[in-house]
């Protein structure tokens, strides 16, 4: 006599395999997902450093036209600018690890009342991405202003760098610009 076997159910291997493969799918749409929301979280961060850098940048613009007011505090903080004056910049550009401490004649500017404050001791690695923090005593963290006379010339170049480390990279994420300021004064 012959036996017949019913198909009334999935054997467990079946289920087995059923569940592997919806976990290795589920499993990659969420690594995907996470490079895309990493990816996303960087573009951001770089925008805040561009802007970062773009207000330091303005800062010396305005520092550097109101120097020419004799007497002003202005004119102060540019010599004093003038005086962290170097032959050339360290670049921070495709660095393995972003700098411990400010480099050599490097400075940073923060916003004071109705000035600016020049930061030069006061540096840190960003927790986040590169700024300039505006508490009551600020910190650059991961911000460095080089100026650099050019030779021969009557001008400075201010190399304005960021070094931070973002979400998802091994190395970290650098930036930076070059403004040259004339100086009628040299």
């Amino acid at each position: 006599m012959k036996r017949q076997h019913s198909a009334r159910g999935d054997t467990i291997i079946e289920v087995v395999m059923a569940v592997a493969m919806f976990s290795m799918l589920a499993i990659g749409i969420m690594a995907l997902m996470n490079s895309g929301i990493a990816m996303a979280q960087r573009s951001l961060e770089l925008t805040l450093v561009r802007q970062q850098i773009d207000s330091q940048a303005e800062m010396l613009r305005y520092i550097h036209d109101k120097s020419s007011q004799a007497g002003s505090s202005f004119a102060t903080l540019w010599g004093a600018m003038k005086g962290r004056t170097i032959d050339h910049a360290n670049s921070l550009l495709n660095v393995n690890r972003c700098p411990e401490a400010m480099p050599s004649g490097g400075f940073a500017l923060a916003p004071s009342k109705n000035t600016f404050q020049l930061i030069t001791n006061k540096y840190e690695l960003s927790p986040t991405y590169a700024k300039i923090s505006t508490a009551r005593n600020p910190i650059s963290q991961g911000i460095s202003i080089q100026l650099v006379r050019v030779e021969g010339g009557r001008a400075y170049d201010a190399y304005i760098q960021a070094c931070w480390m973002s979400v998802g990279t091994d190395r970290p994420m650098t930036t930076g610009t070059i403004v040259r300021m004339y100086d009628t004064a040299v």
